[in-house]
């Protein structure tokens, strides 16, 4: 079995273009495209709004990590 099979789409980065992507296809019709498969080599996502409060010291840099 390959796995890559199993994925109508495959969205190569997983950063806010990537995501928005695909959010915006399965919004539009899960049934037309099935499962979305995003391909990224980081093992960790960063939310990237928060960074002008880690800048200012608010907030750590952890906090915007997602796994």
């Amino acid at each position: 079995m390959n796995v890559l099979t199993d994925y109508k789409v495959i969205i190569v980065g997983g950063g806010s273009a990537g995501i928005t992507v695909a959010a915006r296809l399965l919004k539009e019709s899960r049934a037309l495209y099935g499962k979305i498969a995003i391909i990224d080599p980081a093992e960790k996502h960063y939310f990237q709004p928060l960074w002008t409060l880690v800048g200012g010291g608010v907030v750590d840099k952890k906090v915007t990590e997602r796994i």
